[in-house]
């Protein structure tokens, strides 16, 4: 019913939705490399990590996204998630077909759901404890990490890097915008590339606390 009010019923009620499910999860697999390269700044010192948050606020410009980021998840889970199989019996037909096909593409369909509701999870963990411990600053940061925190970034960084490299490689590849090798090649670059700079970001913040105590 809610998928329907939104985009209406038919071919054009499912290109709509087709339509909105790929423009939310382009903007939020963008939206997760830009926040992962203002994370990555710590490694620059606290002094430029404070200043991004510090100018986004006085701008009013993390409000304003933080609104855009949790409309665009509740709108992408609705839309993009249509085409899950919440049945078991629906489950286990499309993992068989999975293993029968030995698809390169089906796998990274089904391995894309696993890390979607992964994420749900996870992601609703930290945006809570983001909007609990507000403002952002390097000292609420690394204390996330010093109270065993690191886990949850542990699991939820590759995650969700892979799930958006997934997403945007599917959404390439459906459109037709690029031949699939070339951009699964750069994706895989790009996905590398913010895995590594998450790590070294999640591993500055802990060392600093291991060494001060705190920043």
């Amino acid at each position: 019913m809610l998928l329907q009010s939104l985009v209406g019923k038919g071919k054009k009620g499912d290109l709509y939705a087709d339509l909105l499910g790929s423009a939310t999860g382009l903007f939020l697999a963008s939206f997760l490399w830009v926040h992962m390269l203002f994370v990555a700044t710590i490694l620059f010192g606290t002094t430029i990590f404070n200043y991004v948050p510090h100018i986004l606020d006085a701008t009013y410009i993390s409000y304003f996204g933080i609104a855009m980021v949790i409309f665009a998840i509740l709108l992408h889970l609705v839309m993009a998630g249509r085409r899950i199989p919440t049945r078991f019996q629906e489950q286990r037909i499309v993992w068989q077909h999975a293993r029968r096909l030995g698809h390169r593409d089906t796998w990274l369909w089904v391995l894309q759901i696993i890390t979607g509701m992964t994420i749900l999870i996870l992601a609703s963990i930290h945006i809570f404890i983001v909007l609990w411990g507000w403002p952002i600053d390097a000292a609420t940061s690394a204390g996330r990490i010093q109270d065993r925190l690191i886990w949850l970034y542990l699991i939820l960084l590759p995650v969700g890097e892979l799930h958006a490299g997934i997403g945007v490689y599917r959404l390439f590849v459906k459109w037709g915008w690029i031949e699939r090798d070339q951009v699964r090649k750069v994706l895989n670059i790009v996905t590398l590339t913010i895995v590594g700079l998450g790590m070294a970001a999640l591993m500055v913040f802990y060392f600093l606390i291991s060494a001060e105590g705190a920043l």
